[in-house]
């Protein structure tokens, strides 16, 4: 079945494309193959193979699940946000975690207690408490005038992450606690507390990390050997 609605609340059921205009309100047991969303949707979980936002805002009390989650606009919700890929634009929220079996990117705000992704940039302002289990991880910065000039303010300041566990790291204006990676490369005013890694790391004039621990390869007794610089 679809479903082209220009607002209202939508009833449970199964529905093969789901389009929402307006102020919408998706019920409980509604699943679908393809969400479209170009108004405000409003959701406890929302659950299906494909979102796109274009150009609305996705509110879910519950969590969002899906295989593709692409678009741009707004999407948020107090529990998990689960996808196979993700391709932003825009502000993306949860008070939960954010779990990407394969790619992430986005582009804006993203603001989440935690990320797991295969590989992950993020580009904009990025907020997260820890990001672990990550392939490669790369954090941008949006170099424009234009949020200054319409007092954009959340997308000026540095990105923000407490906890890293990755196998390659590039951070680009960021603040971190830890990270613990093969490799890392940090630049444009990037600055973290403890830094370690296996493989390589290199910092630009501009960043900084106040402890740095190399970890090196076993020795023939076993034992793990050490390098603090």
């Amino acid at each position: 079945m679809n479903l082209n609605t220009f607002g209202g609340f939508i009833k449970g059921g199964n529905y093969d494309i789901l389009i929402t205009h307006g102020n919408a309100v998706l019920q409980e047991n509604a699943k679908f193959d393809t969400l479209v969303v170009k108004g405000i949707l409003q959701t406890s979980t929302c659950q299906g193979r494909r979102i796109v936002i274009d150009g609305g805002m996705l509110n879910a009390s519950g969590e969002i699940i899906a295989d593709s989650l692409s678009g741009h606009g707004s999407v948020c919700a107090r529990q998990r946000i689960c996808a196979r890929n993700i391709v932003f634009i825009g502000k993306m929220k949860t008070s939960m975690q954010i779990t990407v079996k394969e790619t992430i990117q986005v582009n804006g705000t993203i603001d989440a207690k935690s990320l797991t992704s295969s590989t992950a940039k993020l580009i904009g302002h990025t907020d997260i408490k820890e990001c672990t289990e990550t392939g490669r991880l790369e954090t941008v910065p949006i170099r424009t005038a234009m949020f200054e000039r319409f007092g954009m303010d959340e997308y000026l300041g540095p990105s923000n992450i407490k906890r890293i566990v990755a196998t390659n790291v590039a951070l680009c204006d960021t603040i971190c606690q830890k990270i613990d990676a093969g490799y890392v490369t940090l630049s444009g005013h990037a600055h973290v507390e403890k830094v370690i890694y296996d493989g390589d790391l290199r910092l630009d004039k501009t960043s900084s990390a106040t402890l740095i621990e190399h970890r090196w390869a076993e020795d023939e007794d076993g034992r793990l050997q050490r390098k603090v610089a």
